[in-house]
């Protein structure tokens, strides 16, 4: 009976210091995991002007919030609004509610995108939709989300979207329906 009790006891104990043993390593993985996921700094309402090689202001970007994360090499925004900026006036605002900056020049707004055209007369005013791509190097926003066009007198629904600022084209990738109203 005695040997029965030792073994017992020896399962337990080897059991007990197991379950520890487990237990902290979890424990120390979720710490990591979580220190990674911290941001490397935050910065609130920000604004940083950007200038072209001639000294020309160029872009000029606003956000309620800015999370840097080295390790991911990205940087998320909360509430951005991105302004770019043609002959030293404001031509395009982009705003959304969250966007997320990664190292190949390239930013990705979420919800409630709203591209404003800020100059009149031009081929549509403002665009929406749940998604775009920014590429800052070939100056194109792109999305594959659906998409409202409006402007002056007509607004277009549409899946799939592509606009070059520099070329100043835009190119829907699937057409739904067009509202034409007559406005004086």
């Amino acid at each position: 009976m005695k040997q029965q009790i030792f073994w017992f006891l020896l399962v337990l104990t080897c059991a007990s210091l197991l379950y520890g043993w487990l237990d902290n390593e979890g424990k120390s993985t979720a710490t990591s995991a979580e220190q990674e996921l911290a941001p490397d700094f935050i910065a609130y309402d920000l604004v940083r002007s950007s200038f072209d090689s001639t000294g020309n202001m160029s872009g000029l970007i606003r956000a309620k919030q800015m999370s840097h994360f080295e390790q991911l090499g990205q940087i998320q925004f909360e509430a951005p609004a991105y302004t770019i900026f043609e002959d030293n006036l404001p031509k395009w605002q982009v705003s959304s509610d969250h966007g997320v900056l990664y190292p190949d020049d390239k930013v990705v707004l979420e919800q409630q995108v709203i591209l404003d055209n800020l100059k009149s007369g031009e081929l549509f005013n403002k665009l929406e939709t749940n998604q775009l791509e920014y590429l800052f190097e070939q100056q194109m926003l792109q999305s594959r989300q659906q998409v409202l066009i409006s402007g002056d007198g007509f607004a277009i629904n549409g899946q799939g979207v592509e606009v070059d600022l520099v070329k100043q084209k835009l190119q829907l990738h699937q057409h739904k329906g067009t509202v034409y109203r007559h406005e004086k």
